[in-house]
C-alpha cells in the first residue's frame, strides 16, 4: 500500500490558503472565480461534465513554475487536479472542485530540432496546433486523430493514433520526459537518465509527476513537400452491419500485413446525421490512395455514402468534427477490449440499438444525445512496438503475449442536462457490462482497458498485468515516496493499492 498524505477536506476558499500563496508567489497566472479569465478557461474544457470549478487554478509558463506549485500545495496539504489540453470526458478526470486546478494550457508551444529529428512539445497544446507547427518541415509525430485532443494526458495515457501501427502509441515514440516530481526537483527521464520513471511514465497516467516537456521522435514524411495522408469515408446502410463487421474482422486479423492502414468502425444514433448511421474511416499514413488493404471493406454492403478518399494534410484530417463527438456536452464514456471475434462486435451492436431505445424513454427531448459504438483494431504489432521501444506500463504485450490480434470497445454517449447525464448513465453502463459479460462467456474477453477511453469507475491501471503494474507502483514509490500523487492529486486514475 502506497503510504503518505492525506488531503484534508475543505469547506471553501479560505480553507486552502495555498491560492492566496500562489498568488503571491506568481501574481496573474493564478485566476480565481470572480476572474473574467477563470470562467474563459472552463470554457476551453472539451466536455461539459468535466468542467469543475476549484478554488482557483494556476497557469504555468515553466518548469519553474511547476516546481513552485508542486511545492506550494503539498506545504499545505493542497488538494489538486491537473489540465493539460481538457479532453478527458468525466467529472474528475482532468480538474477538482474543492481545490486547485493547475492548468497548463499556456505551456503548448512545438519546437522541431531538425539536427536530432525530435520534436519538443509541451503539455497544453492540443495536436491541431502541433501538426501545424510540425507540417513545414515535412516531418509528423505519433499523435491524437482529432485536432481538439491535448498533449499531456494522450501521450500518459498511451496515445492510440494513426501510426501506432508502424510506430507504436504515442508514448512508445517519447524518447524523453521533463517532469517536475512531487518534492518539486525538475528532472528528465529517458533511457540512459532515470530509465524506471520514463517507462513508468509511458502509460501511467499522472502518477509519477507533471510533464512538462515530450520530446519525441518525428515521422519523415515520404515526400517532405507533401506532408499527406490518404483518409476515406464511407457511410454504409446500418442494416448490412453483419457483413461490415466480418470485413472488419478480417482487416484486423491482416493488419500487420499493412502497418500504414488504419480503419475505425462505428455504430452510431446521430440526429444531425439522420439517427441511426454505420461510419468507416479509412487512413493510409504514407499517403496512398486505396491501398490493398482496405479492399477488404469496398464489398461489405450497401454503400450510402463515400467521399472517394482524399488526400490532406494531417492538419486537416484532425480538424474535421466527428458529428458524434462535439464540444459542449456532456460525455459517458465507457471501454473495453476483446479478442477479434465478430460475435462479439455483433452483440456489442445489437445492445447499443436496445440502449439507444432506453435512452430515448427515459431522456428530456432537450438531451439532444448522441452515441457513438466503436470499434478499432489492436494490432499484434502495437504490443511489439512498446517492447522494442523501452517498453511502457500499457499493459497490451501482456494481453498479446500468445500473438493474438483485438478489438478496442468503447461506448460513447454526448447530451446536455445533467439530470439526463445522471439518467443515462445506468444505462450506458449496462450496455459495456453487458458485452463484457458475453465476451467473457466465448473466453474472448479481455480485461484491459485504454486509460484514454475508460469510465470514471473502470480504473483502468488495475488492467494492465502484474509486470507493468509492478513497475508503476516501484517508480511510484521512489520518485514519489510520500505518495502525492495518489492522495493530494485528486483528478485522473489512480495507482491500484498493493495489499500484499
Amino acid at each position: 500500500m502506497i503510504s503518505g498524505l492525506k488531503p484534508k477536506p475543505a469547506r471553501n476558499l479560505l480553507i486552502c490558503s495555498q491560492c492566496r500563496t500562489l498568488a503571491a508567489r506568481l501574481a496573474d497566472k493564478v485566476l480565481f472565480p470572480n476572474d473574467t479569465a477563470y470562467n474563459e478557461r472552463l470554457d476551453t474544457y472539451w466536455s461539459v461534465s468535466a468542467a469543475l470549478s476549484p478554488w482557483c487554478m494556476v497557469l504555468p509558463s515553466t518548469a519553474e513554475d511547476v516546481s513552485t506549485i508542486i511545492k506550494t500545495v503539498v506545504a499545505g496539504n493542497c488538494p489538486f487536479g491537473i489540465k493539460g489540453g481538457g479532453h478527458g470526458t468525466f467529472a474528475g478526470s482532468n480538474s477538482i472542485e474543492h481545490g486547485v486546478t493547475i492548468d497548463f494550457g499556456n505551456m503548448n508551444s512545438t519546437t522541431y530540432h531538425p539536427e536530432t529529428e525530435i520534436a519538443s512539445i509541451k503539455p497544453g497544446g492540443r495536436w491541431q496546433e502541433v501538426y501545424e507547427t510540425l507540417a513545414p518541415y515535412g516531418v509528423t509525430v505519433t499523435g491524437g486523430r482529432a485536432g481538439t485532443v491535448g498533449i499531456g494526458g494522450f501521450i500518459t495515457g498511451g496515445g492510440n493514433s494513426f501510426h501506432s501501427s508502424s510506430h507504436g502509441m504515442a508514448c512508445d515514440t517519447v524518447v524523453n520526459f521533463e517532469v517536475v516530481l512531487a518534492d518539486g526537483s525538475i528532472v528528465n527521464a529517458n533511457a540512459n537518465e532515470n530509465p524506471d520513471l520514463w517507462v513508468a511514465l509511458k502509460g501511467g497516467s499522472a502518477n509519477l509527476g507533471l510533464v512538462t516537456r515530450f520530446d519525441l521522435r518525428v515521422i519523415k514524411y515520404p515526400d517532405p513537400t507533401r506532408p499527406d495522408l490518404w483518409a476515406r469515408f464511407i457511410s454504409f446502410d446500418p442494416a448490412d452491419g453483419d457483413d461490415v463487421i466480418e470485413a472488419m474482422v478480417n482487416f484486423t486479423e491482416n493488419a500487420h500485413t499493412d502497418q500504414n492502414t488504419t480503419s475505425i468502425m462505428y455504430f452510431g444514433h446521430i440526429p444531425a446525421a439522420g439517427g441511426s448511421v454505420l461510419h468507416l474511416a479509412l487512413e493510409n499514413t504514407l499517403g496512398t490512395v486505396n491501398p490493398p488493404a482496405a479492399d477488404v471493406y469496398l464489398s461489405a454492403g450497401r454503400v450510402l455514402y463515400d467521399n472517394g478518399g482524399l488526400v490532406l494534410p494531417m492538419a486537416d484530417i484532425v480538424r474535421s468534427e466527428n458529428p458524434a463527438q462535439l464540444a459542449g456536452f456532456r460525455q459517458i464514456w465507457f471501454t473495453l477490449s476483446f479478442a477479434n471475434d465478430a460475435r462479439v462486435i455483433k452483440y456489442a451492436a445489437e445492445q447499443h440499438a436496445l440502449a439507444v431505445k432506453r435512452l430515448s424513454e427515459t431522456l428530456s427531448p432537450d438531451s439532444n444525445f448522441t452515441t457513438m459504438c466503436a470499434f478499432q483494431p489492436l494490432n499484434k504489432v502495437i504490443a511489439k512496438h512498446g517492447v522494442q521501444n523501452g517498453g511502457n506500463v500499457m499493459g497490451l504485450d501482456y494481453w498479446m503475449r500468445n500473438g493474438s490480434n483485438g478489438i478496442m470497445f468503447v461506448a460513447e454517449l454526448g447530451l446536455h442536462g445533467a439530470e439526463n447525464e445522471e439518467k443515462a448513465y445506468p444505462i450506458i453502463k449496462d450496455w459495456t457490462d453487458a458485452v463484457d459479460s458475453y465476451a467473457r462467456e466465448l473466453g474472448v474477453g479481455w480485461a484491459w482497458k485504454y486509460l484514454n477511453y475508460a469510465g470514471r469507475e473502470q480504473n483502468p491501471l488495475s488492467t494492465i498485468g502484474p509486470d507493468a503494474l509492478k513497475k508503476l507502483r516501484v517508480a511510484s514509490r521512489k520518485y514519489d515516496p510520500k505518495g502525492v500523487f495518489q492522495t493530494l492529486r485528486a483528478s485522473g486514475f489512480k495507482i491500484p493499492r498493493d495489499r500484499q
